[in-house]
């Protein structure tokens, strides 16, 4: 059975087996993944998790440098992922703002056009939209998965896209709102469904088949365009 610990900045999927007598870790195609006996404890595996977090954290980083993006200007004419539309960046000069208009052009007003301000004004527009979005569609598929969450909260992670703790509080990345929007409901789904199920064993699988039976496409999605999810 696989479990997941959650971490500061990145999530460890965790096997149990009784053959092994030491704790190994592996970063493949930015997931982290432990193999662990089943004596040691999640507690133990934290503590090796938080002594071995920069390792982590720098694998990851080295893992996404190898889909180099083109560096971003932060000027008019430059596309920008909404779903499933790319809307043109127009900087215009005026109190700082971000806003679509016309399901086409993703218009930011700031008092000086310098990047670092259309960026911040850009991720906060991400942000905004995502605790609006996300929300709406928690609302519309917990009663489908069965399992309503005590708080939603968006955050800044590197290499996740959602987690669910003990306490049932969702957290979402800002960044899935550049995903298509079959891939943002499966993340809703997918972290829906650890309500239920802590873990990512079969139980787990087979609940978010139920609700979503292609989410085999997102996840695959993901894998492989998911470094395309930033501003930098």
């Amino acid at each position: 059975m696989t479990e997941t610990i959650v971490m500061e900045g990145f999530s460890a999927s965790v096997t149990r087996t009784q053959r092994k007598r030491s704790v190994g870790f592996r970063v493949v195609d930015g997931e982290v993944f432990v193999l662990a006996p089943k004596a040691t404890s999640n507690a133990e595996l934290r503590l090796m998790l938080a002594a071995k977090q920069k390792w982590v954290l720098t694998k990851l980083a080295s893992q996404s440098e190898q889909h180099p993006l083109p560096v971003r200007q932060y000027v008019s004419g430059e596309q920008f992922s909404y779903f499933d539309d790319e809307l043109l960046l127009d900087v215009r000069r005026g109190a700082f703002k971000a806003c679509v208009f016309d399901s086409q052009y993703l218009i930011v007003t700031v008092p000086q056009a310098k990047p670092d301000w259309v960026r911040n004004a850009l991720e906060r527009w991400y942000r905004q939209q995502a605790q609006h979005h996300l929300e709406s569609r928690v609302a519309h598929f917990a009663p489908l998965v069965g399992a309503w969450p005590t708080a939603i909260q968006i955050k800044t992670y590197r290499a996740r896209w959602g987690s669910c703790n003990n306490h049932g509080q969702l957290q979402f990345n800002w960044k899935i709102m550049m995903a298509p929007s079959a891939v943002v409901d499966s993340v809703v789904v997918h972290e829906l469904c650890h309500l239920l199920h802590m873990h990512h064993g079969p139980e787990f699988w087979a609940q978010v088949k139920r609700v979503l039976p292609n989410y085999r496409d997102a996840k695959q999605w993901l894998k492989e365009k998911g470094y395309q999810l930033r501003l930098d």
